[in-house]
């Protein structure tokens, strides 16, 4: 589809099919290369996506595509070009990659995610000043720390968009189609302007559609689509909800919906979805919807029928179809990958000299470790690969907290297993073998460009924060066997452990928490045996928490400190800390820290999911876990934990 189209002469009723392709969540994955392990990829790259997009705007007369946020950050590849520019040895003469990627393969617009701001605002304004298509971020203002002023939009995003497009009906003729577009940020979620000069106000998103969807109707559009990078979870609507997909579904005039954020499939195969989500018609509230994975693994595809019944009449979706279009497919009874398509030839030429720097620069190391680090068992016992983020959390606040005011209080440290399973798949966790730690690994030790912030805490608002943590887990029947630890839609990335403290998780209790943060049940409790050094820990007595600066300004629901809880806030991002640790400290060999366990439930068993080469570690991981040594269908090992 392109361009305007003169007004067709046909006259009587009309009909037309209109095809929307999306990504979502690539995270600057757009070469088919895994520089952890320095092995092409089957699985992810925007370069084998390419070639679902091209089949796919093949089948269909009209079509569009968009992209629905978190594209800029997250890979080797966009790392490096951050380290080039920040070592001022690389300036750029063309385009961003990802954005030359995006011009290639025909982008109609794209929205913003929360990760696109991990370097600034700056940075991400110089990247899209290029870029020949729309950014729409319709719920984000952004306001000059200092300035008097209301806020104002982001000044690398326009807050609505209409196309003009052509489209060729069944019959042959064409006719002018407005398409209108929104985009969403989820609230609580951005933390790339934590010590910017700037301070962002991110609106909610069903609120913010009820006042754009009339307008942008009012001005003429035909079609309203939404491009939310927001997951589909919560049914109802509640301030400051971050996937909020089923509520947005629910707002009268929107046409089609990209959701994103939660590195969700959708539609695809499986249980559990609330009752507005219909899987089979890939529709939420009616609404087609799709969600197209993460890393470039799937092109999510709504085809719209829409019809009319005189040529001056606006267009109306009579039929749509939602499917998730998947770059690879695994064997459920070997679990071996299969490539669907080939990458893009051209795309693979247009970055092959960046791909051979990258690869040179990954396999830099920057410390060395003497045991497997990985996070196969996270969800059920400490981490070896969380262990090590714990204990350079630790070197680093013993170090800047010397002389100060808080030196003479316990410290503690809290991280998530960001790498581990849950939606993202059975291949999505840490495993660093014994050896040296590449630039890649520390990348997958601490995925995210956070800083470091210290809080302290009374035993009031420590406890407060595990419950957050303890949230993820379903609650569990006394002498029941095999049931399920995490529901498939558990944010397992939320789930923060803390070191330097023993306390135990009572599952027999419902979870105090929602997934999203909100206080679900009041007088639930079920972190219990809270001691320091052996000593049960008094609601008087405080400690500081080493955490990141994501969760002090509430991302993924965790409490939100007041400025009298921060102890110290030093612009030092996470991964430098665990490179000086490792630096500083020598060949990494430790056992995890962190002593937190179950609490002990008599003749109960859980069943919970792991990578598949977890098999061969499941002793280490303790006596009361075992596997079944069956694969389920999206590939992952089936294991047992008896409480």
């Amino acid at each position: 589809m392109t361009g305007r189209a003169p007004h067709s002469p046909a006259g009587g009723d009309s009909t037309a099919r209109l095809r929307i392709m999306a990504t979502s969540d690539l995270h600057m994955h757009i070469l088919p290369y895994d520089y952890v392990a320095d092995i092409p990829s089957l699985t992810t790259g925007l370069a084998r996506t390419a070639a679902l997009i091209a089949h796919a705007r093949a089948e269909a007369p009209n079509a569009l595509l968009f992209d629905n946020g978190d594209f800029l950050h997250g890979s080797p590849l966009g790392d490096e070009i951050m380290r080039m520019l920040s070592r001022e040895t690389h300036k750029p003469r063309a385009r961003h990659p990802i954005v030359a990627a995006m011009m290639r393969l025909g982008y109609d617009a794209i929205t913003l995610g929360n990760h696109d701001f991990d370097h600034g605002l700056d940075y991400l304004g110089k990247v899209l000043a290029a870029a020949p298509f729309p950014v729409v971020s319709s719920n984000l203002s952004v306001l000059p720390i200092g300035r008097t002023t209301g806020p104002g939009p982001a000044p690398v995003a326009v807050p609505f968009a209409i196309l003009e497009r052509s489209l060729r009906d069944e019959a042959g003729e064409t006719h002018p189609l407005r398409i209108g577009l929104i985009g969403f940020l989820p609230p609580g979620s951005l933390t790339g302007l934590h010590g910017s000069r700037y301070r962002a106000v991110l609106r909610d998103i069903p609120a913010t559609a009820r006042t754009l969807v009339p307008l942008l109707r009012a001005s003429g559009a035909d079609l309203v689509i939404a491009l939310a990078h927001s997951g589909i979870a919560d049914v109802d609507d509640t301030p400051g909800l971050e996937n909020a997909v089923i509520p947005l579904a629910a707002v009268p005039g929107i046409d089609a919906i990209v959701s994103g954020h939660a590195h969700q499939v959708f539609p695809r195969e499986g249980t559990g979805w609330p009752e507005p989500v219909d899987l089979a018609r890939g529709r939420v509230h009616g609404v087609p919807v799709v969600a197209p994975g993460f890393w470039g693994s799937h092109l999510g595809i709504i085809d719209l029928t829409l019809t009319r019944d005189r040529p001056d009449a606006r267009w109306h979706v009579a039929a749509a179809r939602s499917e998730a279009r998947p770059i690879s497919k695994r064997d459920p009874a070997t679990g071996k990958v299969r490539p669907e398509v080939e990458p893009d030839p051209g795309i693979l030429a247009m970055l092959e000299r960046l791909h051979r720097h990258t690869m040179r620069e990954a396999r830099h190391t920057v410390g060395e470790t003497r045991r497997r680090l990985h996070s196969f068992f996270a969800a059920v016992a400490p981490a070896p690969a969380l262990d090590i983020v714990h204990r350079a959390m630790l070197w680093q606040a013993d170090r800047s907290l010397a002389g100060t005011a808080h030196a003479h209080l316990p410290r503690l440290a809290s991280t998530a297993p960001f790498k581990a399973g849950g939606l993202a798949g059975p291949d999505y966790f840490v495993d660093i073998p014994p050896g040296p730690i590449s630039l890649t690994a520390l990348a997958e030790l601490y995925l995210y460009p956070n800083d470091l912030v210290i809080l302290r805490l009374d035993r009031a608002g420590l406890t407060e924060w595990l419950e957050r943590a303890a949230s993820l887990f379903a609650q569990i029947v006394p002498g029941g066997q095999d049931q399920i630890l995490l529901p498939k839609t558990a944010p397992i990335y939320g789930f923060e452990t803390v070191a330097g403290i023993d306390y135990a998780i009572d599952l027999s209790q419902p979870p105090r928490y929602a997934f999203d943060g909100n206080l679900a049940n009041p007088q639930a409790r079920r972190i219990t045996g809270l001691a320091l050094d052996g000593r049960p820990l008094d609601p008087g007595d405080e400690v500081l928490l080493a955490t990141n600066s994501y969760r002090v300004i509430g991302g993924g629901g965790y409490p939100v400190p007041g400025p009298e809880n921060i102890a110290l806030d030093p612009p030092l991002g996470l991964r430098d800390i665990v490179a000086d640790y490792l630096a500083a400290t020598g060949p990494f060999e430790h056992s995890p820290l962190a002593r937190w366990r179950f609490a002990p439930l008599p003749g109960a068993s859980l069943r919970f999911r792991t990578a598949p080469q977890a098999a061969a570690l499941v002793q280490e991981a303790g006596p009361a876990i075992s596997t079944t040594g069956e694969l389920d269908e999206n590939g992952f090992l089936i294991c047992r934990l008896d409480l």
